[in-house]
């Protein structure tokens, strides 16, 4: 028994893009469930990538390298895409979305973001508990180079709401 109720969660693997501060990564993210609730989880301080392609941002002068797995703190992620059919097929879509352009420290990210309850563009993080948003269709433009060639659209990306330097209507 896994404990904590949670025995009848499966285990799932999911490919990931993931950013930090320093390193693009891609790789296989190994959830307990739903990724998308896992993400959130309470307690959950580090996320490991197995089979990762780790490609350092350009400033940074480090060379592209492949680990067996790489354990990133998540609360240094600024952001994360799942980018297979099978993490958007268990994802559930809020009712109300609006438009947004988000300033991230290494991308500037515009898409749909959930408002939930009586939230507005103002005040829609307050209403969002966890760690990460989902951001729906979007699409980035980064404000570093990497040796990878990370995506400039995602149909579903996670923003780190600590990573959020600002944000407007679209």
């Amino acid at each position: 028994m896994l404990g904590s109720g949670r025995a009848d969660l499966p285990l799932q693997e999911h490919r990931v893009l993931a950013a930090n501060n320093l390193q693009w990564i891609d790789g296989t993210w190994e959830t307990l469930g739903n990724p998308h609730n896992y993400l959130n989880q309470d307690g959950l301080d580090f996320l490991t990538i197995s089979d990762a392609r780790v490609a350092p941002w350009s400033f940074t002068g480090l060379p592209t390298s492949r680990s067996e797995a790489v354990t990133l703190t998540r609360d240094n992620l600024q952001f994360l895409i799942l980018p297979e059919d099978a993490a958007w097929e268990q994802f559930r879509a809020a009712p109300r979305t609006g438009i947004v352009i988000l300033n991230l420290p290494l991308a500037i990210v515009r898409g749909e973001v959930p408002f939930l309850s009586e939230a507005r563009l103002h005040n829609f993080l307050d209403f969002w508990k966890g760690h990460f948003f989902p951001v729906v269709r979007a699409q980035i433009h980064y404000l570093a180079s990497s040796s990878a060639t990370p995506p400039v659209q995602s149909r579903l990306l996670y923003v780190n709401r600590r990573n959020v330097e600002s944000y407007s209507q679209a």
